[in-house]
């Protein structure tokens, strides 16, 4: 008995020092495998230097730092946060990651997903051959697993270095279907910039965006709360979203005049409590008390599945609804149209 617990007490001392080891070897992996990550997607993004323009938007500060951004394509698109353009400067410098400076021009902005479009001219052929060479896979929506881990990647803070921050998918479909949610720390400093997988494949473009206010600043309050945002990168490739941007048009937020009681939206049926007057609803013929159960052919089963549908379209989009009215289903075609002016804008 003496001699097997001599054996054992020289033998624990091993075991922990296997079981450190063991555990160093898995977080040296873990590290390398996040920067491998990282490594790729790296020399598609942009820092981008904005200079000049208004001091306050919406009567608070706006930020001038540095931004980031990132490289769609050998045409010399970047797309990027639309919260570093709100002071509408004067002049916009991009560096890339070969340290070639570029003067950009806007394009045009998405103000349903805080997004803005930019262009350069006269990048180096060898530039392009040599960071197109490869190029991140983008994931489906349906693909991203909440709970998944995840990498906010930006080049603000530095252009040699990129700044990351590590965390999960924490939700999907929010602030009205249109991002993904992240607890990885997401400020201005890497807004324009990559929510990545651990395999480097791209999950959506950094962005502030809040349930709570549709005003140009909402949601960059939230960046010290553990709340960050991501349009899915699925979006931004789609011919809605981009080829309209590339052609220079500036894409704004669906507006129908359907409206739900305020109190049963997230867990009532999609039973319509009012329809303002001259909207796009009222011209189409949709009537209070109409029931949606399905929008283009997808089915609708509560207030907020229609409100989520609505609320993350385009103006112009034109939808099918199919509603039910006296018993009986019928449908309509709804053209979205802008929102109102308020009384206070030009």
């Amino acid at each position: 008995m003496y001699r097997l617990f001599l054996f054992l007490f020289w033998l624990l001392p091993l075991f922990f020092v296997w079981f450190f080891a063991s555990a160093f070897s898995f977080g040296a992996e873990d590290s390398v495998q996040i920067r491998q990550a990282v490594d790729l997607v790296t020399p598609f993004l942009v820092r981008i230097d904005t200079i000049g323009g208004h001091e306050k938007v919406n009567d608070e500060l706006v930020n001038e730092g540095a931004g980031s951004g990132f490289l769609l394509d050998r045409e010399g698109f970047v797309i990027t946060s639309a919260f570093h353009f709100l002071h509408e400067p004067s002049s916009i410098l991009l560096q890339f990651s070969d340290g070639s400076k570029k003067v950009a021009r806007k394009v045009a902005a998405d103000r349903n997903r805080m997004l803005t479009l930019l262009k350069v001219e006269n990048l180096s052929d060898d530039f392009l051959n040599k960071i197109f060479s490869v190029t991140p896979k983008v994931r489906t929506k349906d693909s991203i697993l909440i709970g998944e881990c995840c990498i906010a990647v930006g080049v603000a803070l530095s252009r040699e270095e990129p700044n990351m921050a590590l965390g999960i998918v924490s939700g999907k479909n929010r602030i009205w279907g249109k991002a993904l949610q992240t607890d990885a720390a997401v400020g201005p400093n890497n807004y324009g910039g990559l929510l990545i997988d651990r395999q480097g494949e791209l999950l959506g473009l950094l962005v502030p965006l809040s349930m709570m206010s549709e005003e140009l600043t909402a949601g960059a309050e939230m960046y010290d709360a553990g709340v960050g945002m991501a349009i899915p990168f699925e979006d931004i490739q789609h011919e809605t979203v981009l080829g309209k941007l590339k052609k220079g048009n500036d894409l704004e937020p669906g507006f129908s005049g359907i409206h739900f009681k305020e109190n049963r939206t997230f867990i009532g049926e999609a039973v319509i409590d009012a329809i303002l007057p001259g909207s796009p609803a009222a011209e189409a013929g949709i009537k209070t008390g109409d029931k949606i159960t399905a929008i283009d052919g997808k089915p609708i089963d509560s207030a907020l599945g229609s409100t989520i549908n609505l609320r993350s379209r385009y103006a112009g989009e034109t939808l099918t609804l199919r509603l039910l009215r006296g018993g009986k289903e019928q449908d309509l075609s709804l053209t979205l149209s802008t929102f109102p002016k308020k009384k206070n804008e030009k």
